[in-house]
Parts: C-alpha cells; structure tokens; sequence
C-alpha cells in the first residue's frame, strides 16, 4: 500500500494522510513545551507542507504558482523552526 501511494501522490488517500499529519502537527506545536516535541511537530509540519507543495506545483487547476509558493515558504519556516528548536 506505501508503494502505490509512492507511485501515485495524486490519490485522495494521500491527501487525507497530508491532512492528518498537519493536524498531528499542529497539536504537537501547540499543546507541548519540551524541545523534543516541537522538533517532532516542525518536522510534520515540513513532511506535509512537502507534500502539499508537490501538488501545488503539479495542479493544472489553479493559474499561477500562488499554493507552491505558499506551501515552500512554509517548508523553510520549519526547517528554521527545527533548526530553531533542534539547534
């Protein structure tokens, strides 16, 4: 089943595992105070903002790039927030 959702990252499947990863994030970022707990959320905050970015660049359905930009920047705000938090 990881294999399929490798193959293929345009499933409904994949997109509702982003979603989740986010809201796991998110929790870890707001309720947790130890180091070691903010590292984990920024680190899903980066997997799914990864994730969501790769559709943005790959939709056909919006004009412009404005999701893939939005979601990279967001990707280097948690790779600072790790760096932040790690570091």
């Amino acid at each position: 089943m990881i294999w399929k959702l490798r193959k293929n990252l345009e499933t409904k499947i994949a997109r509702y595992i982003a979603l989740t990863i986010s809201v796991l994030s998110a929790f870890l970022l707001t309720t947790f105070k130890l180091a070691s707990y903010q590292v984990i959320g920024w680190c899903l905050a980066v997997i799914s903002s990864t994730m969501w970015a790769y559709w943005g660049w790959n939709s056909t359905k919006q004009e412009g790039y404005g999701g893939f930009i939005m979601e990279i920047l967001y990707v280097l705000l948690g790779m600072w927030g790790v760096y932040n938090w790690y570091g």
